[in-house]
């Protein structure tokens, strides 16, 4: 069996007044979603964690998660 990804979801976050921070599921269907997503979100909704989903070539279920770091260095 040939591994497999079955998901692919970002989570949001963003910092409120009234409930502290709030994480937010966005599904991403394809990778070039997931890059223009990652290059053109702004706040207040920050990129926390990329999450895939799927089955490595035993069949078992795995999820891969990938921390974002929302900082930019604009004098690049």
């Amino acid at each position: 069996m040939k591994a497999k990804m079955q998901t692919c979801n970002l989570v949001l976050r963003r910092l409120t007044t009234d409930d502290g921070i709030v994480e937010t599921n966005l599904p991403i269907k394809t990778l070039e979603e997931l890059y223009n997503y990652c290059v053109t979100k702004t706040e207040p909704h920050l990129i926390e964690r990329i999450l895939l989903t799927g089955q490595d070539a035993g069949g078992r279920a795995r999820l891969l998660t990938f921390v974002f770091q929302s900082v930019a260095d604009h004098e690049r």
